[in-house]
């Protein structure tokens, strides 16, 4: 993709679907006044240096890609509202991803996640979180701080086995026991022993 896509400075919307594209050119992030860009279905590994400086974006799709792992400037994207990142190789999300505060729908379905960044309660505006077919055998306490969440889904995840007995009974009673001292006790001890692997 030419470097001379960056000076088309008054982009709105950026639709590259379904491409095979390997790498973005740095000069993307030139375009300030995105409010949309989807480059879901390419094979990009990594996202170009400075990809948060986006003041106007809205809604991102890096769905079906190969990236292994997000840069933690995705946190200067405070307006985006709806974030797809679906089968990629991600292991981890950035902390810096708390700072989206405009985050309504985030989906990171099937990939490779051992765990969620406890800023995720943080995002108080989050409608939608889906992290099916991941590899989270817990999540953190502070998931039960989104009072407005209306779908969590942790579908088809190593869960433990209260987390998946809670979590089928409804968000309140997942909620009650994620902010139980019950809880508080496993979730450390679940996280010592990945940290000790």
């Amino acid at each position: 993709m030419p470097g001379t896509i960056g000076n088309l400075r008054n982009l709105t919307h950026l639709n590259l679907f379904n491409n095979k594209l390997k790498e973005l050119p740095q000069e993307i992030t030139n375009l300030s006044d995105l409010e949309e860009l989807n480059v879901s279905v390419n094979k990009l590994t990594t996202l170009p240096r400075g990809f948060g400086a986006y003041n106007h974006l809205v809604f991102l799709d890096l769905s079906y890609n190969e990236l292994k792992e997000l840069t933690p400037q995705i946190g200067l994207l405070v307006t985006v509202r709806e974030m797809y990142l679906s089968y990629n190789e991600l292991t981890r999300l950035p902390p810096e991803l708390g700072r989206c505060e405009s985050l309504q729908r985030l989906v990171v379905s099937n990939n490779k996640l051992e765990e969620l960044p406890h800023e995720l309660g943080k995002l108080s505006k989050l409608l939608v979180l889906d992290v099916t077919s991941n590899k989270l055998v817990v999540v953190p306490p502070d998931i039960a701080d989104i009072e407005g969440i209306e779908k969590l889904d942790l579908s088809l995840n190593p869960l433990i086995p209260q987390i998946d007995s809670a979590a089928k009974k409804g968000k309140s009673e997942l909620f009650r026991y994620l902010k139980s001292n019950d809880y508080d006790s496993t979730y450390y001890k679940e996280k010592k022993k990945q940290g000790s692997n």
